[in-house]
């Protein structure tokens, strides 16, 4: 894996071993920033969940991003996005944090109270697969706009497999473009002007 564009274009990253966690190619993930654009990540503030290698992270920052929240329930996930956010010399402008996604709370704030301008939302597939796993999911983004930490008009992105039916837009949020590659299917959501 790579770091596609940017600052540190051409940067070697490292995934987690095993099977836990489910990087995003480097295909998909030029086509979701072609997608986003360079508008949306000039000083962008990134909120990246079930960031297993903090790719999506990493690479906000490396294309104009100010600062990114890295979070993840597995060690070995955050244990190699901490190792692929210093070896990229990125520590300052990111926060890494072990935690259950799931239940957001004062931690997942960013300095300063700064909204999120940009939310990636990349779980395993089988819990976009189960329908209890989505409403978890729906119930995870709605602490998020009870927290306050989205900024109207900010855009999120869940990823799933192509075969799954998601219940989207999540309440608080419109549905904007739903793109496919290959199995994967990227859902792109803008957070409803309040």
């Amino acid at each position: 894996m790579r770091i596609i564009a940017g600052t540190h274009r051409g940067r070697r990253i490292e995934a987690p071993e095993g099977l836990a966690t489910r990087p995003m190619t480097d295909r998909v993930r030029e086509n979701l920033f072609n997608i986003l654009g360079p508008d949306a990540l000039a000083g962008a503030v990134v909120l990246d969940l079930f960031c297993g290698s903090g790719a999506l992270g990493l690479e906000s920052l490396s294309r104009g991003a100010d600062f990114a929240l890295l979070a993840d329930s597995g060690r070995d996930a955050i244990d190699t996005a901490t190792a692929n956010c210093r070896s990229l010399g990125l520590a300052a402008r990111a926060r890494l944090v072990r935690r259950d996604v799931l239940a957001p709370g004062p931690w997942i704030l960013a300095p300063g109270g700064r909204p999120y301008s940009l939310v990636f939302v990349d779980p395993p597939y089988k819990m976009t697969a189960d329908p209890g796993g989505r409403e978890r999911l729906a119930a995870m983004a709605d602490a998020l706009l009870r927290l306050g930490c989205v900024a109207p008009g900010a855009l999120a992105m869940i990823r799933a497999e192509r075969s799954t039916a998601m219940d989207l837009p999540w309440a608080g949020f419109d549905l904007a473009d739903v793109r496919s590659y290959g199995k994967t299917t990227l859902h792109l959501m803008s957070r409803a002007a309040t």
